[in-house]
């Protein structure tokens, strides 16, 4: 870290938020985040509510609409904005496959729009064009940040959910539909606000999920700065709406991705060490679970038989030596002539959160092959993106989602 880092810049904002008064229950409001909605789940979710935030978020309608749809909700006293700023506290109840039960905190906040060589905000995966242009598109049509971005600081002490001081009945309780359960209490103290920005003074700030989202923000930011002209004024269109979560929060799990392939050339397996293994689901993540941590590993699963895949944890980089960088470099770029992304652009590789649909779909012979994948430690991400390193595609899975509806930041006063 360089003498001159001067951390990011957290903020209250004036946000603008759905009145349950006028709008009804916020869990008929709220939706996950667009980037994992299937036509067929919109709907549903747009048939809860007639405001519920995929009308906005996610509309069917042509984007020029969109801000006249939050115009009229606002007339309408379906949205209503604080004339004040706020933050609002968050936490998220969920249980894991294992059982265990798990409590994440969250501050939503305005973060100052920071490009990636600054180090303030820190990616860890690469994004495509195509989302962020139509992202974009949506931004100039609305001048509101409609999803917050789930960033992740370094807290050790808890100091900034400490100066939260979250105390009292939540003002809004949600069940998603995983069975988290959502707790939100908006924060008004001025001298709470305070106390949160300091604690949070001179921290960085790791992008876990939304990189299209905040690239977008940043995009968006530096149009308007070229179109208003630069100066050392804060403007709300500087910041981007953001969860943001302690690396060291007892209740950040990061879940793994596996991967599930159409193809799967003759003996490509060898070019790891193979270990057989019983023909059974249990077995195989047994042996993964047990792995030793220097070794790479995974489990494929074939039509007809299962095996442990492992091989040395080659590299210097943090980048390099991550269990699926090496699986790509090693064994599918030399079996197939591609890396992930070309393999799932070409519809071999598709992505599944599920070890038993992963299973079934090989087996039921949908699919050739599946990689069962060992989940990536926090301590792991962290280290690639402050080495500027990125991972490939689809490496992390931070559960539970964040919703969007919680929260809007208008970018215009």
């Amino acid at each position: 870290m360089t003498d001159d880092f001067r951390g990011a810049r957290v903020r209250p904002f004036r946000a603008l938020v759905f009145d349950p008064a006028v709008a009804g229950d916020m869990q008929t409001l709220v939706a996950p985040p667009y980037d994992v909605i299937g036509p067929e789940y919109r709907d549903e979710l747009a048939s809860r509510n007639q405001w519920n935030v995929v009308g906005i978020d996610l509309p069917s309608l042509p984007y020029e609409t969109v801000a006249a749809t939050i115009a009229d909700w606002t007339a309408r006293g379906v949205l209503k904005r604080y004339d004040e700023p706020v933050m609002i506290a968050w936490t998220q109840e969920f249980d894991l496959p294992d059982g265990s039960h798990r409590t994440r905190k969250t501050l939503v906040a305005a973060v100052g729009a920071e490009p990636y060589e600054t180090r303030v905000v820190r990616p860890h995966e690469r994004t495509h064009a195509g989302p962020k242009e139509e992202r974009l598109r949506l931004m100039n049509a609305t001048k509101v940040q409609l999803s917050p971005v789930f960033g992740l600081y370094p807290d050790p002490a808890g100091d900034a959910w400490a100066a939260a001081a979250v105390t009292g009945e939540p003002e809004a309780v949600i069940t998603d539909d995983d069975g988290t359960v959502h707790r939100l209490w908006t924060i008004h103290d001025a001298a709470r606000l305070a106390a949160i920005e300091e604690a949070l003074k001179g921290r960085w700030i790791l992008i876990a999920d939304g990189h299209h989202r905040y690239e977008t923000a940043l995009a968006y930011r530096d149009e308007r700065r070229a179109e208003d002209g630069d100066g050392d004024d804060e403007r709300p269109y500087d910041f981007v709406l953001m969860g943001l979560t302690s690396l060291n929060d007892d209740g950040l799990v990061v879940l793994p991705t596996h991967r599930v392939l159409n193809e799967w050339p003759d003996g490509a397996e060898s070019l790891l060490d193979v270990t057989p293994l019983d023909n059974d689901l249990a077995v195989l993540q047994a042996a993964l679970d047990s792995a030793p941590a220097d070794l790479v590993a995974a489990g494929l699963v074939l039509a007809d038989r299962a095996m442990l895949l492992t091989t040395p944890r080659r590299g210097t980089a943090a980048a390099e030596r991550l269990d699926l960088a090496v699986l790509e470099r090693d064994l599918l770029v030399p079996a197939f002539g591609g890396d992930q992304a070309h393999l799932a652009h070409e519809g071999i590789l598709t992505y599944t959160k599920d070890a038993k649909d992963a299973w079934d779909t090989v087996r039921s012979g949908r699919a050739k092959a599946a990689l069962i994948v060992r989940h990536i430690p926090t301590d792991q991400v962290a280290a690639v993106a402050d080495e500027g390193g990125v991972m490939p595609q689809k490496s992390t899975y931070f559960f539970p989602k964040i919703l969007s509806g919680v929260a809007f930041q208008p970018l215009a006063d």
